[in-house]
């Protein structure tokens, strides 16, 4: 559970590559929204910085 990030940023490499090989807008608009959701998640749960304070 301590690398779900990794997870959450394969995600959002993947949702990337899809929206740009969507053949439709709906399916683009999609992925595009899956795209954001996944970064901010991946944003969300990144290990802290070594040396960086809170």
């Amino acid at each position: 559970m301590r690398h779900i990030w990794h997870v959450f940023n394969a995600l959002t490499l993947a949702n990337a590559v899809l929206m740009v090989a969507a053949d439709d807008t709906a399916s683009r608009v999609l992925h595009g929204i899956a795209t954001v959701a996944f970064a901010v998640a991946t944003i969300a749960t990144r290990p802290p910085r070594p040396g960086k304070r809170p």
